[in-house]
């Protein structure tokens, strides 16, 4: 009995050393794999940040600028071509903006009643 309890406790020993190998291994393997993936997410930003710079070197106005100048025919844009005073809309002259609601708009200067308005409204002020 003694021989067999032996036997069984040392193929334990070996097979606990076997795995405790194999997990060592395979943690060794994990922490190079995580040290790579470290290294390369370094690398990309770097890359990223050297991408930045370039873009906002790229993007400066008067590079711009000048390239539009030496390549396209454009023009700088004058205000005539956006449109005038003249296509602005003007609101009615009833809406709540000129004139409170149930009062009449006085016209002209503030002080000038117009013609329009009857003999009572003038005596009213």
């Amino acid at each position: 009995m003694i021989r067999v309890f032996s036997i069984v406790l040392v193929v334990a020993v070996i097979a606990l050393s076997i795995g405790l190998y194999d997990i060592k291994y395979r943690a060794e393997a994990a922490e190079k794999r995580a040290e790579r993936i470290e290294r390369d997410i370094a690398s990309e930003q770097e890359g990223i940040r050297v991408l930045r710079a370039e873009w906002s070197y790229l993007n400066q106005p008067e590079r711009i600028q000048e390239l539009a100048k030496r390549y396209t025919e454009l023009e700088p844009l004058k205000a005539s071509q956006i449109g005038s005073f003249a296509d602005v809309p003007m609101p009615h002259k009833a809406d709540d903006f000129y004139a409170p609601s149930g009062r009449k708009t006085l016209g002209g200067y503030a002080g000038v009643v117009p013609a329009d308005l009857g003999a009572a409204e003038r005596t009213i002020r």
